[in-house]
């Protein structure tokens, strides 16, 4: 959409307890939202020519048209969605939410970036917990600024099951980490708000 940089960094917010899977998104917000994440990077001299993905990004899919439910990876070189388990994941996501400040089963999808931490580690030492924990940050504002753009609701979150998603998403024998949780869908519309320019 025509929408100013601007304008979306000003609108970006957290969407706590407002989705509403009555409204899926669309295919191809799903895919922005996700082609954005994918291409964002921390510039570092352990990759200064910016030629290292560093993170992969997974999609749990509750209600988003014409896609089925599941747990897909995302391929950023053909722009298209993966399956790795395919089915409602609405219980999945909510049983590994440690809060409740978001209704996971209400979203349309539940984006992850995962970092390979151990290769990070092994590549710069100590200084790589600073790389990714930055890397994953990068992602979580692109994350929310592309999903203003498209007039999404959109959230990030710590306090998951790491160890679930690693199995659900068949991550065990690899190195990578899943560092976030990023819900995103429509939310209900006319909700309460603060008007932080007439305070």
């Amino acid at each position: 959409p025509d929408v100013s940089v601007r304008h979306a960094l000003r609108t970006r917010r957290s969407s706590f307890g407002r989705f509403d899977a009555t409204r899926p998104v669309t295919p191809a917000q799903l895919s922005a939202v996700l082609a954005a994440c994918a291409g964002t990077s921390l510039p570092s001299d352990a990759d200064p020519d910016g030629a290292v993905r560093q993170t992969r990004m997974y999609a749990f899919v509750n209600h988003v048209e014409s896609v089925e439910p599941g747990a897909y990876v995302y391929d950023p070189e053909a722009g298209e969605l993966r399956l790795v388990d395919a089915g409602p994941q609405g219980a999945f996501l909510q049983n590994t939410y440690f809060l409740a400040n978001y209704n996971l089963e209400q979203a349309g999808a539940v984006l992850v970036p995962a970092v390979r931490t151990t290769a990070v580690l092994d590549a710069v030492g100590d200084r790589g917990y600073r790389l990714a924990a930055g890397t994953a940050g990068a992602v979580a504002q692109t994350f929310y600024v592309a999903a203003a753009a498209l007039g999404l609701g959109a959230g990030v979150a710590l306090g998951f099951d790491n160890i679930a998603y690693v199995e659900k998403l068949g991550l065990g024998d690899g190195d990578e980490a899943p560092l976030l949780i990023m819900p995103l869908g429509n939310e209900r519309p006319r909700p309460a708000d603060f008007r932080h320019e007439i305070a």
